[in-house]
């Protein structure tokens, strides 16, 4: 019996260590998402509406509350860019010229849909947490958030590697997907430090 309890204490101890850990890699990182100047990426978006699921690459460019969205690809679109103000204003950008164009609407969209993981990593509300092999990461960071956009609840759930950078995200509402995000390349800027 004696040898039963002292197991138990050591796995209870184990346990509670673990999950301490782990609230302190969340906090974290949710701490160098929100006191970063900015960032840079390279991401694969799949926008899913209803009667298509559209595909597109592009470059993502936060500074402060604002983050520039460029097309990369489809060649069609390639060089039109946008910027997403953190009232969710847009501004749309052709060669040169800049076109106001009010706030951005649907909830989720290739313009604003890496904003809205961003601001989910650095504010959002954490609902799940857990480990995972993803791709070729073996200890991938897998973390859902609970964000809103528009009044709306949005859930976001992200996958981390070890250095915090996103690797995938998904972005839902009412248990349907509204995006995918496949970043292929990220680079924080400045963190500012919150001491």
């Amino acid at each position: 019996m004696k040898r039963f309890l002292t197991f138990f204490a050591l796995a209870a101890l184990l346990t509670g260590c673990v999950a301490r850990t782990a609230d302190t890699r969340v906090e974290t990182l949710q701490s160098t998402y929100d006191g970063m100047n900015g960032c840079t990426a390279r991401v694969e978006a799949a926008i899913v509406r209803a009667e298509e699921t559209a595909s597109y690459v592009l470059d993502v460019e936060r500074t402060g509350e604002e983050t520039r969205v460029t097309v990369r690809e489809p060649e069609a679109l390639a060089g039109i860019s946008a910027t997403v103000g953190g009232d969710d204003s847009l501004a749309i950008t052709f060669d040169g010229m800049v076109l106001d164009a009010g706030s951005v609407e649907p909830e989720v969209c290739a313009v604003n849909a890496a904003s809205i993981f961003l601001r989910a990593a650095a504010k959002g509300y954490v609902t799940e947490r857990s480990r995972e092999r993803f791709e070729d990461v073996d200890d991938a960071l897998r973390l859902c958030f609970e964000t809103e956009r528009a009044g709306k609840k949005l859930l976001v759930t992200a996958y981390f590697d070890e250095s915090d950078k996103p690797l995938y995200a998904e972005l839902e509402e009412d248990g349907r997907i509204l995006a995918y995000l496949q970043f292929t390349d990220f680079t924080f800027c400045d963190i500012i430090s919150s001491h």
